[in-house]
C-alpha cells in the first residue's frame, strides 16, 4: 500500500531504506532540529527499527521516498493511536537536505494529518518541537495547530537546554 505526494510516494519501511536511515539518524544535524531524537545507530539497530515500524499496531507509519528510484529520503507518523479517545503524535523527519525548502514538509504534515482525521477519524493530533525550531513552529501554526503547553528545557541539544512545545489541532481546527 502507497500514496503519491507529487514526485514522492508514501509507503511502508522497506530492507533497504535501512542504508538511508543510517545516514540521517547519525547526522548531527538533523538530530539538533529534533526533540527525542539522538544520533549513534547502529547498522543493526536500524534493522530492528524497520520491521518495528513496519509492523507495530498503534501507529500509522510511512517512508517518504522519491517516486523516480524509490529512495527514502524521511518518514512521516501518527503514533501512539488511541482509537478510544481519537489522538494520534504526529512527527516527521526529512532526512534528505536536498528535500529541504521546497514545501515537501509542509505536504507530508498536510496528508499525514488529513488521513488522521479522516481515515483513522481522529478528533486531535498532537506534536512537539524544540523551541529552537522556529520554521517547524510557523509551519504547524499555519496548519491550525496551537499552542497548548511548554516544557521547560526538556531537551538537551548541543550542549544546551532548549524548550519542547506541545502543539495539537482538532478537526476543525486542522486547516488544510
Amino acid at each position: 500500500m502507497h500514496h503519491e505526494l507529487g514526485d514522492f510516494l508514501l509507503r511502508k519501511p522497506e530492507p533497504h531504506d535501512v542504508e538511508s536511515l543510517y545516514q540521517w539518524k547519525n547526522d548531527a544535524g538533523i538530530a539538533s532540529m529534533l526533540g527525542g531524537f539522538t544520533t549513534g545507530y547502529a547498522f543493526a539497530d536500524l534493522v530492528r527499527w524497520v520491521e518495528h515500524h513496519r509492523s507495530a499496531a498503534d501507529e500509522a507509519f510511512f517512508m517518504i521516498a522519491r517516486k523516480a528510484d524509490n529512495r527514502a529520503i524521511g518518514h512521516v507518523a501518527l503514533y501512539r493511536l488511541d482509537h478510544r479517545l481519537g489522538i494520534g503524535e504526529f512527527a516527521i523527519l526529512l532526512g534528505d537536505r536536498s528535500a529541504w525548502g521546497k514545501g515537501l514538509g509542509r505536504a507530508a504534515t498536510r496528508w499525514m494529518c488529513e488521513y488522521g482525521f479522516q481515515q483513522l477519524n481522529l478528533r486531535r493530533i498532537t506534536l512537539s518541537v524544540l523551541a529552537t525550531n522556529e520554521r517547524a513552529h510557523r509551519l504547524y501554526t499555519s496548519l491550525g495547530f496551537v499552542e497548548e503547553g511548554r516544557l521547560r528545557q526538556a531537551q538537551l541539544k548541543n550542549g544546551a537546554f532548549v524548550d519542547v512545545i506541545l502543539m495539537a489541532a482538532f478537526r476543525e481546527e486542522f486547516a488544510p
